[in-house]
């Protein structure tokens, strides 16, 4: 189905795999995350397709002259009455559109309108959770002026460019001392060894020993194992198998005398690895600090891998920051069509605005 509004040309599918061509000409490390790359959002949205009430609909836009201006991953669905398309889903941490990086402001602004015209019985169109860069470029619907600044944050460490002591400075120095010492108090009381393996390479046991670590972990914290939640479980086993190609799974863990004590599961585009899920011992070992020597020590060997960019993802733990993580602020923007929708606008821009206000009292 194709739409036409201003210059911008609309189609619209109800799946990924109608745009691998434009998708992939489209990607790039200046304007997508790994949570964009062609791989997870096909699985995604044929889990999503399998399985929920809200249904996907994917929207390619083009450049007067044909070329890949945008394209659009989102779920339709009703609440309050109104059409909702959006961009957001819980296991997914950055929700951008994706735009072709010399796409302004204004133009984003233009194309989301366009998108928004081109869904039948459409209301309002929802972006959350949008970081306001990409590595280093900027995301170009966080400027526009119904956009707003969400209270929380994602937590990106660059390591293009820098050695590791260059890397390992940027941790506060009491943060550095912890480390340090927890090792060497690991290393007194236990042999010890790392492993990190990537793709094919991970076996069935480390899969089994993440789940059980990654169970006792929740029970200890009473927290909700997404893991293994019947709504989102194949999503995860998917990226585990291999079905989200060409991202990549990775595992790395820590043991202590031959027993994993800490597992850590993300995934890599090749320049940026993001950790999505951590799991840790709950019993006497905890004084070792295993989950925070588990990053130190795969960030460094992602570091030697050539990887760019170490992306611990959304949340607001003090580790990130000691870590000496980039803070990056995330942004959500509603775009509203027909008189419903433009009442529920000004709801939305009120509760921006006092969102803005508690967060600056918050920094206060």
């Amino acid at each position: 189905m194709s739409h036409r509004r201003d210059a911008w040309s609309v189609e619209i599918a109800g799946g990924v795999e109608p745009f691998e061509a434009e998708w992939s000409a489209l990607v790039g490390p200046g304007d997508a995350t790994p949570f964009q790359n062609f791989g997870f959002m096909r699985l995604f949205f044929r889990l999503v397709a399998a399985r929920r009430p809200d249904e996907p609909v994917v929207a390619l836009v083009r450049h007067p002259d044909g070329r890949p201006a945008a394209i659009f991953p989102m779920l339709r669905s009703r609440r309050h009455g109104l059409g909702w398309l959006r961009t957001d889903a819980r296991p997914v941490d950055y929700c951008a559109p994706i735009f072709d990086p010399t796409v302004r402001p204004a133009e984003a602004g233009a194309i989301a309108r366009a998108v928004l015209a081109a869904v039948p019985g459409a209301d309002v169109l929802y972006c959350n959770r949008m970081p306001a860069t990409f590595g280093e470029v900027a995301n170009p619907l966080a400027a526009l002026p119904n956009a707003g600044r969400l209270r929380l944050s994602a937590w990106v460490l660059r390591l293009a460019g820098r050695s590791r002591a260059e890397v390992v400075a940027t941790q506060t120095s009491k943060f550095r001392r912890h480390l340090r010492r927890s090792l060497q108090n690991l290393a007194k009381a236990h042999a010890h060894g790392f492993t990190l393996n990537v793709g094919e390479a991970i076996g069935e046991s480390e899969i089994a020993d993440f789940r059980a670590l990654r169970a006792e972990s929740a029970e200890h914290k009473a927290r909700a194992n997404i893991f293994e939640e019947p709504e989102w479980r194949d999503l995860y086993r998917g990226l585990l198998d291999g079905r989200a190609a060409p991202l990549r799974p990775w595992l790395s863990r820590l043991e202590a005398d031959g027993e994993p004590i800490a597992v850590l599961f993300g995934f890599t585009d090749g320049r940026r690895a993001v950790a999505i899920m951590t799991a840790s011992k709950t019993d006497h070992r905890m004084v070792f600090a295993p989950g925070l020597l588990l990053f130190d020590e795969t960030i460094a060997r992602f570091q030697t891998m050539g990887t760019d960019f170490f992306d611990l993802s959304i949340g607001d733990m003090a580790y990130k920051r000691r870590f000496g993580c980039d803070e990056i602020p995330l942004h959500d923007a509603l775009f509203a069509r027909g008189l419903r929708g433009r009442l529920y606008y000004v709801l939305w821009k009120t509760k921006i605005a006092i969102r803005a206000r508690m967060k600056k009292i918050s920094q206060d």
